[in-house]
């Protein structure tokens, strides 16, 4: 068993133990079994490992989600203090979220970077490529232009009825 899986059956046993008292009583916890079931499974299989934490780190990316759990967390604490102390924590809540915010405009304008420069080089290939396309064009031979007789006024059958 690797590094991986010990942490994995870690979290299972961590999971049981809270599950305890709640089996002992009759009922049914369903998140700390679930949560034995997934680390247990985890521990044996690494494919489930992987599928858990890439989908766990897809899922804890999206901003909605973790909008959400501020939320949550704002109300949470809204029903649980004094007016007063919720609005006081509610002041320092909102300064984390402006952190949190400032660090994902950086990451963001990080990544934006990145992606101008592959723009910018893949323009420049576009621009050497046309360059060279006109560089190698081989020049048109100019024909002798031909001279054109007037028409003569017999091709025109409707001048004679202009003036009717």
């Amino acid at each position: 068993m690797d590094r991986d899986g010990l942490i994995w059956f870690g979290l299972a046993i961590t999971a049981a133990l809270v599950a305890m008292p709640g089996v002992l009583a009759g009922g049914l916890p369903l998140l700390p079994l679930f949560i034995v079931c997934v680390g247990l499974a985890c521990t044996l299989h690494s494919g489930s490992r992987r599928l858990v934490v890439s989908t766990t780190l897809r899922l804890l990316s999206r901003g909605a989600f973790r909008t959400a759990i501020i939320v949550l967390g704002a109300v949470m604490l809204i029903q649980l203090l004094p007016l007063e102390m919720a609005l006081f924590m509610a002041g320092d809540v909102l300064a984390y979220v402006e952190v949190l915010a400032a660090v994902g405009l950086i990451a963001a304008n990080a990544r934006v970077q990145v992606i101008r420069g592959m723009i910018e080089a893949k323009t420049d290939q576009w621009r050497a490529a046309v360059r060279r396309r006109i560089a190698n064009r081989t020049p048109r031979v100019g024909r002798p232009s031909a001279r054109r007789r007037p028409p003569s006024p017999d091709d025109d059958p409707a001048a004679g009825w202009a003036f009717a």
